[in-house]
C-alpha cells in the first residue's frame, strides 16, 4: 500500500512550517510535529489482534514532520532549501532531497505608529521546498497474565521506520501589526492526491516595529522514545494549596500619641488675606493691592540674590535691603515667583538672581517703584541666559476692607509643570563611596548566617526574591520569574523547578468586606515537577551552598557534603531567565527527579542544535511538557538520559562541565525553536544599567552576563507586562511570541536575547507643591482659602516640634510626624509666604532633625557590618518584632522616606534663606538613601538596590523573615513616597542623577502598580475574581492576599485601602490615577466612608482630591470639622493646601 497517495501531507506539513513566525536573519528554528495515521484496511486487523491494548497506547505509523535551518555546511549550496541526512531505523537508511526552488534572504515588515493600525508593509515571499520525511510504524502487542484475581498487563513494542518524499510551496505574509496577525501559508505539492490550503495565524501581543521573517534551511530532527510509562498513578502529586492566613500582629500606621503643645511667638497674620491679589499672569505687570499697605518713599539699591545664598546684599551706602525670592535659584519647581520684602522707601533698583531658565519671575511685594530685575539662569550644565524685566508702577493705599482689592482675589503659582533639570548622563552614579558616618555605631545583627552562605564580602542582599535561600531552614520557595524554586531535602535530593499555570491559581474568600468576591488566590507551593539532583545525592549527601548574591541574581551549588570539592552542581538563578541550568562538575552522575512522574520521555535530535547537544521532551503525569538540553563539553564522551521510573531521569555516566537545562514546553510548537536556538547558553547574572537625556527621557535595561554557547549567541529571556510595555523597538525584534505565566504578575513574553531595554518619559512637573495629572490651570488660591489656611497652620504650629517628635517610639513614627511639619513649613514658606513664621518653622524644624542627625532617637540607628546597612538597634536584645521588624530591614523604604522627604523640604527652604543645612548634613540623610536604594556595587558599603527591585517594577518590604509566598510589600503609597523624596534630596542637594532616577522609579512604578497593586475593571493582567477589590493588600511573590497585618477589611475596610494611599503627595496621582481613583471611590470607598470615624478619614478624603478635589475642599474646609478625622502624621493645613489649590486648577 502506497502511504503517499493517503496522506493528507499539506494538512500536516502546514503544521511544522508554521514555526516561521517574524524572525531575524540566520535565526535557527525547529519544529516537530508526529501524527499517527492508521489505514482502514490495517483497522481491523489491529482491532482482533490487539483486542487488550490500552486505550492510552497509541497505534498507527508515526509521521514525524521537522523544519529548521541550514547549517554552516549546507549554507555553502546556495539559497536553496536542502534537506539534510535522516536515518531510518536500522538500516541507517539515508536521503538527501535538493530544494527546487530559491528563496529570499529575508522578510522586512515595517510597522506604522502605534496610532495608525491601517499603515503596514507587507510583504510576501514563497519558496518551493522539497523535503525528506522519516515515519515509523509502531505495533504493540499486549499480554494479559491473571492470577489469584491478580492481572498483570505487558506490551511489547515493535518499531518499523519508513521513508518518502514530498514537496510544498511555502508561501510568507508578515505585517507588523500588533492588531494584525501574521500569516504562513502553506500549499502541497502535486504529489498529495487532493490539493488543500491551510492559512495558520500568529498572534505576537508585543510586535511594534520593524520585524523580520527568513527561510533558511530545512532541520533535521528524528524522535525516539526512551520510556513510556505502562501504567500511570491513580492519583498524582499535588502541591500545597493550603491557605495560610494574614494574622493581624502589627501595629497600626496611625501615630495615635498626640502632639506637645507650646505657645507661639510670631503667627501667620490671617488678616491680609483679605484684599490680597497676586496675580502672576504677566511676569512683567505685576501689581500688588494690600489692605495694610506701607508708606511709599523712594529708595535706591541694588538687589543681588547670589547663586549660593540667594541673600539679598545692598552694594550702595544710602541703604541696604533684604531681598528674598519665593525659591531656591537651584531648583527646578514651579512656583517661579519671587518676592521682594516690603520696605519703609521705595526706590529705583536693579535686582540679579539666579533661576531656572524656564521660570517665570514676579517681584511682588508692597513697595512702590520702577524697578529693573535681571535674572540669571545657572543650569547644572552651565548655561546661562540673562532676562531683564521692567516693573510697572504699583500703586499702593492704605485702606480699610473697604479698598479696591474685591473679594475673589487670588494668589496664584504660576508653571506647574516644571522645567527640566536638563541633566544628561548615567542615571546610577554612585552617591558616595564613603564610610558610613561614625555616628552610627559598628555593629553585628544578631542573625546567624547559614553554613555555605557566603556572599565574598559584598554586602547581603537582604530583601532580593532568593532571600528564603539563606533564611529559615532554607527550603522555602523562591520565584525569578517565570519559574519557582526551592530545595529538596525529604523524599527526594536536589533543586526542584516549578512552573504554575493560571488554572493551577487556588482563588478563597476569607474576612472580606466585599461578599461573593475572591479575597485572595495563590499559587500551589513545593510541587518540584523536575528536579536537579545526582545519584550521589541522598538524605545525608545534601548540602546547598548560596554565593554571589547580587540584586539580580544568586548561585546555588549542591554538593554532597558541607566540604564541596571537586564534585558538585552549579545552578545560577537570575531573574527572567527562560532556561533553568544547572552545571555539573566532577564525578556526579546527573539525575532528574519528578514529584508528578513522568509518563513519557523523548529524544529528539535537530539539526538546528549544535552538534554537542541533546533535547528531550518529557511529559509528566499531570500533562506539563518540559524540554530537556543536555550539552556535553567537547571532546567528551557520548551521554544519554534514561529513565527507570517515572520518578527518575538517570544520565549515563558523569561528565565534568555538562550543563542540563530545563523549560517548560510553549504552548505553540512553533515557538519551539527559540528554546533551541537558546539552548547551550546560560544567564548567570544581570545588572541594571540606565542613562536618561534632557532630564526627562530615561532608558534603562537589564544586560545579562552569559555563558556557554548557542547557536543564536542568545539566551532566552521573559519579561513581565509592564517591561513589554515600554520596551525599545530592537527588544521588541527579538520576540519568540512564547508566553509563560507569572504568579502574580500576569503573563511574561519570551525575547531572544541578551539584553531587555525600556524606555520611560520622565514627569518632571511632580515637585513640592500639590499637583494631579488632570490640572487644567496654575495652581492658585483665593483669599478665603488662604486665610483659613493660615489660621489653621497657626493652631497646628502651637506645638513644641521637637518634643513631639522625640516621644515617638518609633522611627516610623516620629518621620511621620516630622514630615507633617515640613508639610506645614512648606505650605508657610511657598503659599503663604509669612517670613517671619517660615523663619521660626525652620528653626524648630532644624531642632527636631537634630536629635536623629546626633542619633539620640528612641531606638538609636547602627551600621550592620554583618549584612551592610544602617538599621535599628532595636533588636539587639533579640524582639524581631520591636519597630515593625525594622531591625531586620523590613520597612526601610517606608521609614526612611519621611525623612528624606522632610529633609528635602527643609533644605529647600533653608537655601532660599541662605542658609547651608542640606549641605551640612547631606552625608546623613545620603546614609538612609544609601542603604535602601543604593545605585552602584562602586558603593562597597551596602547592597545594591536594597529595597526596591528593578526587574518586579516595585520594592519589596520583607526583610530578613522566611516565608512560605515569598516578599510581600503591603504600602505601595510609602514605597513610591520614598522614591519621590528621594528625587526632590536630589535636586536639593545638587545630584542630578538621583533626581532623575527618582523620576525612573516613580515611572516604572506607575506602571507595575497600576497592573498588580491598583485594579481598574479593564484590568487584563490579574486574575477577573479578584478585580472588585480594587486593591491588592498585601502583595506577595507568589500570592495577592486583599487584607493587612494590622487589621482585616470585614472590620475596617479603610484599612486595606488606606494603606495604598497615605501619604498623599504631589506624586501620588502620577500612580493612584484619577480614573482609577474615582473607580475605587465609586465602588468601594463610598460604601464605608460614612462609618469611618478616625485618622483614616482625613486620608480616604485627601485621596479623593485626586479625582475630585472640590468634594474634598469641602471636607477640609468644613465648619463643622473635627481634630479626629486626622491622625497625628497628618495636619489639616496640607489637606486644605493640597485639595484647595488643585479645586482651582482642576
Amino acid at each position: 500500500m502506497s502511504f503517499r497517495t493517503r496522506i493528507p501531507i499539506a494538512y500536516w506539513l502546514v503544521l511544522f512550517l508554521s514555526f516561521v513566525h517574524l524572525i531575524a536573519s540566520e535565526e535557527t528554528v525547529t519544529f516537530t510535529k508526529t501524527n499517527y495515521i492508521t489505514p482502514g484496511c490495517f483497522q481491523q486487523g489491529i482491532n482482533t489482534v490487539l483486542a487488550n491494548n490500552p486505550q492510552s497506547l497509541t497505534t498507527g505509523i508515526p509521521i514525524v514532520f521537522v523544519y529548521g535551518n541550514q547549517d554552516d555546511n549546507d549554507a555553502k549550496q546556495g539559497n536553496g532549501l536542502q534537506a539534510g541526512d535522516v536515518q531510518q531505523g536500522n538500516d541507517a537508511q539515508q536521503s538527501a532531497v535538493q530544494s527546487n526552488g530559491q528563496v529570499s534572504n529575508a522578510v522586512h515588515v515595517q510597522h506604522a505608529s502605534s496610532g495608525s493600525q491601517e499603515s503596514q508593509k507587507v510583504v510576501v515571499t514563497s519558496s518551493k521546498l522539497s523535503y525528506a520525511v522519516s515515519t515509523d510504524s509502531t505495533e504493540t502487542a499486549t499480554i494479559t497474565t491473571c492470577s489469584d484475581n491478580l492481572c498483570s498487563i505487558s506490551t511489547t513494542v515493535r518499531v518499523v521506520p519508513h521513508t518518502y518524499t514530498t514537496d510544498a510551496v511555502v508561501t510568507y505574509t508578515t505585517t507588523g501589526s500588533k492588531d494584525k496577525q501574521s500569516n504562513a501559508r502553506l500549499s502541497a505539492g502535486k504529489e498529495q492526491a487532493n490539493s488543500r490550503s491551510t492559512e495558520y495565524d500568529f498572534d505576537t501581543e508585543t510586535d511594534q516595529d520593524t520585524v523580520e521573517a527568513v527561510i533558511s534551511k530545512v532541520a533535521k530532527t528524528t524522535t525516539r522514545t526512551i520510556f513510556e510509562a505502562t501504567t500511570t498513578p491513580t492519583t498524582t502529586y499535588e502541591g500545597d494549596t493550603s491557605y495560610e492566613s494574614i494574622t493581624s500582629t502589627k501595629k497600626n500606621p496611625l501615630v495615635t500619641k498626640s502632639a506637645i503643645s507650646k505657645s507661639l511667638t510670631k503667627t501667620i497674620d490671617t488678616s491680609k488675606f483679605t484684599d490680597l491679589t497676586i496675580s502672576d499672569s504677566d511676569p512683567k505687570s505685576n501689581s500688588s493691592k494690600h489692605a495694610n499697605g506701607t508708606q511709599s518713599i523712594p529708595m535706591s539699591s541694588t538687589l543681588n540674590l547670589s547663586d549660593e545664598y540667594s541673600q539679598a546684599q545692598s552694594t550702595q551706602a544710602q541703604s541696604r535691603s533684604k531681598a528674598q525670592a519665593s525659591q531656591s535659584p537651584y531648583y527646578s519647581y514651579y512656583n517661579r515667583s519671587s518676592s521682594v520684602g516690603s520696605s519703609s522707601i521705595a526706590s529705583s533698583s536693579i535686582a540679579s538672581t539666579a533661576i531656572p531658565t524656564s521660570s517665570q519671575a514676579a517681584i511682588n511685594g508692597s513697595i512702590s517703584s520702577n524697578s529693573t530685575i535681571a535674572i540669571t539662569s545657572i543650569l547644572s550644565n552651565g548655561s546661562s541666559t540673562v532676562i531683564s524685566l521692567t516693573s510697572s508702577h504699583a500703586d499702593i493705599s492704605s485702606s480699610s476692607s473697604s479698598s479696591s482689592s474685591t473679594s475673589s482675589s487670588s494668589s496664584s503659582l504660576l508653571g506647574s509643570k516644571a522645567s527640566v533639570n536638563g541633566y544628561s548622563g548615567d542615571l546610577f552614579d554612585a552617591i558616595s563611596t564613603e564610610s558610613p558616618l561614625s555616628v552610627f555605631p559598628r555593629k553585628e545583627l544578631p542573625l546567624s548566617i547559614p553554613s555555605g552562605v557566603d556572599n565574598d564580602g559584598v554586602p547581603y542582599e537582604t530583601n532580593k526574591f532568593y532571600s528564603n535561600l539563606f533564611l529559615g531552614d532554607q527550603t522555602d520557595m523562591i520565584w525569578s520569574y517565570p519559574y519557582g524554586m526551592l530545595w529538596k531535602t525529604q523524599d527526594y535530593y536536589g533543586f526542584g523547578v516549578q512552573h504554575s499555570n493560571a488554572s493551577d491559581r487556588v482563588f478563597g474568600s476569607t474576612d472580606t468586606n466585599n461578599k461573593g468576591v475572591s479575597s485572595y488566590y495563590f499559587n500551589p507551593i513545593g510541587n518540584a515537577e523536575l528536579i536537579f539532583s545526582s545519584t550521589s545525592f541522598s538524605n545525608s549527601s545534601n548540602h546547598m551552598s548560596v554565593s554571589n548574591m547580587r540584586s539580580m541574581s544568586a548561585l546555588v551549588q549542591l554538593s554532597e557534603s558541607s566540604t564541596v570539592g571537586s564534585d558538585y552542581v552549579d545552578i545560577p538563578i537570575v531573574q527572567g531567565m527562560g532556561l533553568v541550568t544547572a552545571i555539573y562538575n566532577g564525578d556526579l552522575v546527573p539525575m532528574l527527579n519528578s514529584l508528578m512522574g513522568v509518563e513519557e520521555l523523548t529524544e529528539e535530535k535537530s539539526s538546528a542544535l549544535t552538534k554537542n547537544i541533546s533535547k528531550y521532551r518529557a511529559t509528566l503525569v499531570n500533562g506539563v511538557e518540559w524540554l530537556i538540553y543536555v550539552t556535553v563539553p567537547s571532546g567528551s564522551k557520548n551521554f544519554n538520559l534514561t529513565a527507570e521510573s517515572p520518578y527518575k531521569i538517570t544520565g549515563s555516566t558523569a561528565i565534568d562541565g555538562l550543563i542540563i537545562q530545563i523549560a517548560v514546553a510553549p504552548g505553540s510548537s512553533s515557538a519551539e525553536g527559540y528554546y533551541d536556538e537558546a539552548a547551550g547558553m546560560y544567564a548567570t547574572d544581570a545588572s541594571v544599567e540606565g542613562s536618561v537625556s534632557g532630564g526627562s527621557s530615561a532608558e534603562y535595561k537589564f544586560v545579562y552576563t552569559t555563558k556557554g554557547t548557542s547557536s543564536s549567541g542568545k539566551t532566552i529571556v521573559f519579561a513581565l507586562p509592564h517591561h513589554v510595555e515600554s520596551l525599545s523597538s530592537t527588544t521588541k525584534e527579538s520576540s519568540t511570541g512564547i508566553k509563560l505565566t507569572s504568579t502574580t504578575k500576569g503573563d511574561m513574553y519570551g525575547y531572544l536575547t541578551n539584553e531587555l531595554v525600556m524606555s520611560e518619559t520622565l514627569e518632571t512637573g511632580i515637585q513640592f507643591l500639590p499637583w494631579v495629572q488632570n490640572m487644567g490651570s496654575d495652581l492658585s488660591y483665593t483669599s478665603e482659602q488662604l486665610t483659613l489656611l493660615a489660621k489653621t497652620a497657626n493652631e497646628e504650629l502651637s506645638v513644641d516640634i521637637k518634643e513631639t517628635v522625640d516621644s515617638m517610639d518609633s522611627m516610623y513614627y516620629s518621620g511621620k510626624v516630622l514630615d507633617k511639619y515640613a508639610y506645614i513649613l512648606l505650605v508657610v514658606s511657598d503659599i503663604l509666604k509669612d517670613e517671619d513664621v517660615t523663619n521660626s518653622t525652620l528653626a524648630d524644624m532644624k531642632d527636631a532633625f537634630e536629635s536623629f542627625i546626633k542619633n539620640e532617637e528612641y531606638y538609636p540607628l547602627m551600621y550592620d557590618t554583618k549584612f551592610g546597612g544602617v538599621t535599628s538597634s532595636a533588636s539587639q536584645g533579640g524582639d524581631t518584632g520591636l519597630e515593625f521588624g525594622a531591625a531586620y530591614y523590613n520597612d526601610h523604604h517606608f521609614h526612611y522616606g519621611y525623612f528624606v522627604h522632610a529633609a528635602a523640604v527643609v533644605g529647600y527652604v533653608d537655601k532660599k534663606l541662605g542658609g547651608t543645612w542640606a549641605e551640612d548634613n547631606k552625608e546623613w540623610v545620603n546614609s538612609l538613601i544609601r542603604d535602601v536604594a543604593n545605585p552602584t556595587e562602586d558603593d562597597s558599603y551596602f547592597p545594591v538596590s536594597r529595597m526596591f527591585d528593578w526587574f518586579a517594577g516595585h520594592s519589596w518590604a520583607s526583610g530578613l523573615f522566611a516565608s512560605g509566598d515569598g516578599n510581600n510589600e503591603e504600602s505601595s503609597s510609602e514605597d513610591y513616597n520614598f522614591a519621590y523624596g528621594m528625587k526632590l534630596w536630589g535636586q536639593v542637594s545638587g545630584d542630578n542623577s538621583m533626581e532623575s532616577r527618582g523620576d525612573l522609579m516613580l515611572a516604572i512604578m506607575s506602571r507595575a502598580m497600576n497592573k498588580y497593586f491598583y485594579y481598574k475593571e479593564d484590568n487584563t493582567v490579574e486574575p477577573s475574581k479578584i478585580l472588585a477589590n480594587k486593591v491588592s493588600g498585601i502583595f506577595f511573590d507568589n500570592k495577592v492576599a486583599y487584607t493587612t497585618y494590622f487589621g482585616t477589611p470585614a472590620d475596617h475596610p479603610e484599612y486595606v485601602h488606606g494603606i495604598h494611599m497615605l501619604p498623599i503627595t504631589p506624586a501620588s496621582s502620577l500612580i493612584r490615577t484619577p480614573s482609577y481613583v474615582k473607580e475605587e471611590w465609586d465602588d468601594q470607598i463610598s460604601t464605608f466612608i460614612d462609618d469611618v470615624d478616625s485618622g483614616w478619614t482625613g486620608i480616604l478624603r485627601l485621596n479623593e482630591a485626586l479625582y475630585d478635589a472640590s468634594s474634598s475642599y469641602k471636607f477640609f474646609s468644613s465648619d463643622n470639622w473635627s481634630s479626629t478625622y486626622l491622625d497625628n502624621g497628618q495636619s489639616r493645613t496640607w489637606g486644605l493646601a493640597f485639595s484647595g489649590g488643585i479645586s482651582n486648577a482642576t
